[in-house]
């Protein structure tokens, strides 16, 4: 008993693959196993009976030419015929010995082999007719033979007392030999008889077991037959219900068991595909799901997706489809359904979810959904342009603020540019991952004519796409409104520092890159910029960040932080577009920037209004007081320049200074030198 825990830790640590082959294999193995047996076997019994015929063949010859051999010697006196006699009788004495060997107890093999091996058998053969004659005598058709064996050797061995007389005697009479044939004749007609039937019946005793060896064999190859195919079946119905399952897994979801997004599509699809187009589609999207994941864990994020689930498909109709989507998104194709039919069905789902009350670890939750809804049969769609629309009416329903349903409708404008960026989405997200993003830089010169020039730059970034370069206008709005600039905020400073690295002279420099304010909040930009700062060998002293007063302004407390941290390193800040917000003013001393760039809207028609002009002059003495130098933008031409000089603006830039050049290693940044410069 002591044994038994450590049996079953071992029989734990089997791979369960190995355990479900055993179980699977383990009757062809027996059966190949049996077969193997029983086919060995089959060939020792035929070898020995074969050996045992061969041995009574030998038997039966030796007899008979003894009496020949002793008749022959009667007949002509020739001593020669009883030496004959002699080696032919030798053979059935030999096999005698041997007989009396096997039926002694304990049977005695060495003896019998050496009586075998006088009886003329093959050394290789006489293990076989051992072993046959000890483990199979006591069968009926064994029994006869070595009976009549026995018999026949009785009425042989008369002919010992002849061959003795004859051995004693030097000559015989006539008399003598004429009494030596007639002994020799009885003898000859009471063995031959006998000799026949121990021959007849073990050529019949050896087909019978040859035919019962035959049927054996038969048998078990039925038995491996049926095996096979009920094993076969066996697989064939546990391979349909693996499919079945894996069917069904990979068209429903492990977690509510839903159809998932592959067979909504599907039946999407078919919808579409059908003659009649009467159909609607629904986006539902749970509103407070990152707030239960969150707080509660996946566990509770997970019970509540069964639970939405469950009350979701109670309110549907039975030809409906709901499927999960993924994450917290649920889809609903709704076959032959009426546009106001569709509208009813989707506040009631809206309800539905808004009542649920769920409790998780004592912490109650209030669960919401936006739920987009397409009309389809009011626009020919196709699957893709369907899960479109479905997607942005469930975005709509977001942005107007959560918790209601929103019809796609082709005329509404602002829905037409939500999915205008809509579109960008997945235009940035192919652009950051083809790389086709570019950067520029615009030189930032100095007003001060006795002060050192150093590089100093803004880094500008473009996107290249069909050969054409787009300004950030295009597509940075889209990017801000899907939460895309923490990324291509880290593109843009990862690629500048691998040129800024490859420059001459760089590390004297300052290059200014733009951060969105959706990067002031991402705590994990600290760590990749002492990374990348660390991979390019860049000092980060020479890097300048811009962020605009609104992004600095909405987000305060955040920003100083992010500042502090960053300036922590090495890094300086500037702050973009100045003034549009002039509520700004208040916070420029609380903001740890080094820099204050005077929006262009100032900067441009300061010569002409003299508001602007006042705005600028004003901008760059709050800054100057709270320690900051300024840089004007958009100084587009030698009047302003010359202005900003007499205001006391410290950098200007804009297209007079240096238009926007490609941002490339082979060079420095080189800021032209004007003769207004001089002035």
């Amino acid at each position: 008993m002591a044994g038994q825990p450590g049996a079953v830790s071992r029989m734990k640590h089997i791979p369960r693959t190995r355990l479900h082959l055993i179980a699977v294999a383990w009757p062809f193995i027996l059966i190949v196993l049996l077969q193997t047996a029983l086919a060995t076997f089959s060939l020792q019994v035929t070898s020995s009976l074969r050996a045992f015929v061969t041995g009574e063949s030998l038997w039966s010859k030796g007899q008979h030419d003894a009496l020949y051999y002793l008749n022959r010697y009667a007949e002509s006196g020739n001593r020669a015929f009883v030496t004959r006699f002699h080696q032919a009788i030798a053979i059935p004495l030999g096999d005698r010995e041997a007989r009396l060997a096997l039926e002694a107890d304990p049977p005695d093999t060495r003896a019998a082999f050496a009586g075998f091996l006088k009886g003329g058998n093959h050394p290789d053969d006489i293990p076989n007719v051992i072993w046959l004659f000890r483990y199979f005598r006591w069968l009926p058709v064994m029994a006869d033979c070595i009976d009549d064996w026995r018999t026949a050797e009785g009425a042989l061995m008369q002919l010992l007392p002849i061959g003795e007389a004859v051995d004693a005697a030097s000559h015989i009479s006539e008399a003598d030999r004429r009494d030596i044939v007639r002994q020799l004749d009885e003898i000859n007609v009471l063995v031959t008889p006998l000799t026949k039937r121990f021959s007849d019946r073990l050529g019949e005793g050896t087909r019978q077991v040859q035919t019962v060896l035959l049927a054996s064999n038969l048998a078990m190859a039925l038995v491996f037959i049926l095996l096979t195919v009920w094993r076969l079946n066996s697989f064939l119905v546990h391979r349909r219900d693996i499919e079945a399952r894996l069917s069904h897994s990979a068209h429903h979801d492990d977690l509510t068991g839903l159809p998932n997004r592959r067979l909504f599509e599907e039946s999407l699809g078919r919808a579409l595909d059908g003659s009649s187009t009467r159909h609607a589609l629904m986006f539902i999207d749970l509103d407070q799901f990152k707030a239960v994941n969150d707080n509660g864990g996946h566990a509770a994020g997970d019970e509540l997706l069964r639970r939405v689930s469950r009350d979701l498909g109670k309110a549907i109709r039975g030809t409906d489809l709901l499927a999960r989507l993924g994450g917290d998104e649920f889809g609903i194709v709704l076959p032959h359904c009426a546009p106001e039919d569709a509208l009813r069905i989707a506040m009631r789902l809206r309800e539905i979810t808004e009542a649920i009350d769920f409790v998780w670890n004592g912490h109650r939750y209030a669960i919401s959904a936006s739920v987009g809804v397409v009309h389809l049969g009011e626009h020919t769609y196709t699957l893709q342009e369907a899960l479109r629309a479905a997607d942005i009416a469930c975005y709509m329903a977001k942005e107007k603020g959560r918790n209601r349903v929103h019809v796609y409708e082709t005329t509404d404008a602002a829905q037409t540019q939500f999915a205008a960026n809509l579109n960008w989405v997945q235009r940035l997200h192919r652009a950051l991952e083809e790389d086709r993003f570019l950067l520029f830089s615009q030189p930032i010169a100095s007003l001060d004519a006795g002060k050192e020039r150093q590089d100093h730059c803004e880094i500008l970034l473009r996107l290249e796409e069909d050969g054409k370069l787009l300004a950030p206008g295009a597509f940075i709005p889209a990017a801000e409104r899907f939460g895309l600039m923490p990324a291509i905020d880290r593109w843009v400073v990862s690629h500048a520092l691998d040129i800024i690295g490859r420059r001459k002279g760089a590390v004297s420099g300052t290059y200014s890159v733009n951060l969105s304010g959706l990067t002031l909040k991402d705590e994990t930009f600290l760590p990749f910029l002492r990374e990348v700062l660390k991979r390019s060998h860049v000092p980060a002293e020479v890097l300048c960040f811009e962020i605009t007063e609104t992004s600095a302004i909405e987000n305060l407390d955040e920003a100083i932080a992010f500042m502090n941290a960053m300036r922590a390193v090495g890094c300086r800040f500037a702050l973009d577009d100045f003034g549009v917000g002039m509520s700004s003013l208040t916070y420029l001393k609380r903001l740890p920037v080094d820099y204050v760039k005077i929006d262009g809207s100032f900067v441009r028609d300061m010569l002409t209004d003299k508001a602007d002009w006042m705005t600028v002059e004003m901008i760059n003495q709050i800054s100057h007081l709270a320690g900051r130098k300024t840089i004007a933008e958009f100084v587009e031409n030698a009047e302003i320049r010359k202005a900003l000089c007499v205001i006391g603006v410290d950098y200007a830039q804009g297209y007079f200074i240096g238009r926007p050049t490609p941002f490339q290693a082979d060079e420095a940044v080189v800021v032209p030198l004007r003769r207004a410069d001089v002035a």
